[in-house]
């Protein structure tokens, strides 16, 4: 696939090429990682390895001092698609700093978002750059931390499965289990597996990343992706990365983990919308967090639109009377429930979309009828798929 380089009007914004694509991971190594610490080329193959060349650069006198990894993909909620970016390695050379790199980068992100027909952009960082360009958080995590004196985790590790590392043989059964939840991104057998081995997330916090799955009668229930505490000094608390599967199963493997490697603490995020694995963890208490990162909704109407069959699916009544339109083009967004408009500003409309509990000032009896249809569920972005 040939893909056209797009100049702007300041010259030295463009893709960055897959020739070019060594030189980004040199100056995202320089910025992000120490000498302890795998080259980002290979731990972030999304971004690094060719297979796409989405990612701007800036250039001065033929050498790139500016990057932005931009990696395109697929939201799955139920049988609904919808196409979104992810936003990371976002970087500029120290000695280029100041000059407004990362701002134009940006805007570029967002015009080639835009004109790929895409909606949506996840962003890892939560710098103010990012909140002055519509980007931001949104509360829909719940954090526990887990340890071998938790009721729940006792019980869990008691559970009837077989609980071991995943082998080579897993693969088929992993990817059945992965495309089982209900609100995942959209990955085939290939992507899993070289998501898998990247290790991004555990290499990220000089962590050792290990599956283990959850079997009764050769059939896997569950699997866990782990990170735990290896050879490098760190103090970093190991988590779960990712889980699939029957809740229970999953979390007996997790729970087995924890009394195996002796871990006396294990994070694990768990979004609002996985209710099951909710009900499974019991009374074991957690923190509302926000999901990790960043979002910026680049289309309103356009993710409307997308996320419109989803919606239809959830509630048909709620929907009906519902409307979002743009009051004009690039400005404020109008909502309009049953005749009433109510205008929202771009972090107004992330909250409403995504937030638990939304913080926008509406009548009674819309936030009831809304209540039925948001927030929409988006996958933990900090798990195999981060950016």
């Amino acid at each position: 696939m040939s893909v056209r380089r797009e100049e702007w009007s300041m010259g030295d914004i463009r893709f960055v090429s897959r020739e070019e694509l060594k030189k980004a991971a040199e100056l995202s190594d320089l910025v992000f990682r120490d000498e302890e610490q795998t080259s980002m080329a290979v731990k972030f193959p999304g971004i690094f390895s060719g297979s796409y060349l989405s990612s701007p650069g800036v250039f001065e006198d033929g050498q790139l001092v500016a990057f932005a990894g931009l990696v395109p993909g697929f939201i799955q909620m139920g049988t609904v698609s919808v196409p979104v970016f992810s936003l990371g390695s976002v970087c500029t050379h120290p000695e280029y700093r100041g000059k407004g790199y990362a701002n134009a980068l940006l805007q570029r992100v967002f015009d080639h978002i835009d004109r790929a027909g895409a909606s949506l952009l996840l962003v890892s960082g939560t710098r103010d750059l990012y909140i002055r360009q519509g980007c931001h958080t949104f509360r829909s995590v719940r954090s526990y931390l887990l340890s071998p004196e938790n009721e729940v985790v006792r019980r869990a590790a008691a559970g009837p499965a077989i609980v071991r590392e995943a082998e080579e043989r897993d693969w088929f059964g992993l990817q059945r289990l992965a495309e089982n939840r209900e609100v995942r991104y959209g990955r085939s057998l290939y992507e899993l597996a070289t998501l898998v081995r990247a290790e991004a997330i555990a290499d990220i916090y000089k962590l050792k990343q290990k599956i283990y799955v959850a079997e009764s009668d050769g059939r896997l229930l569950a699997y866990a992706v782990i990170a735990v505490r290896d050879k490098l000094k760190t103090e970093a608390v190991p988590l779960v990365i990712e889980w699939g599967g029957a809740p229970e199963a999953a979390l007996q493997a997790v729970s087995q983990v924890i009394a195996a490697k002796g871990i006396s603490e294990l994070q694990f995020q768990v979004p609002w919308h996985e209710t099951e694995m909710i009900r499974a963890l019991g009374s074991s208490t957690y923190l509302e967090d926000p999901n990790p990162g960043t979002v910026k909704i680049v289309n309103p109407v356009r993710l409307w639109q997308q996320i419109h069959p989803y919606l239809q699916q959830k509630s048909p009544e709620a929907l009906s009377g519902v409307e979002l339109h743009s009051a004009v083009p690039g400005g404020e967004i109008v909502l309009t429930v049953n005749g009433t408009a109510v205008q929202l500003s771009d972090k107004e409309l992330i909250s409403l979309f995504f937030d638990t509990q939304p913080q926008l000032e509406l009548p009674v009896a819309i936030r009831e009828q809304l209540k039925e249809l948001f927030p929409v569920p988006l996958p933990y972005a900090s798990g195999l798929n981060f950016v």
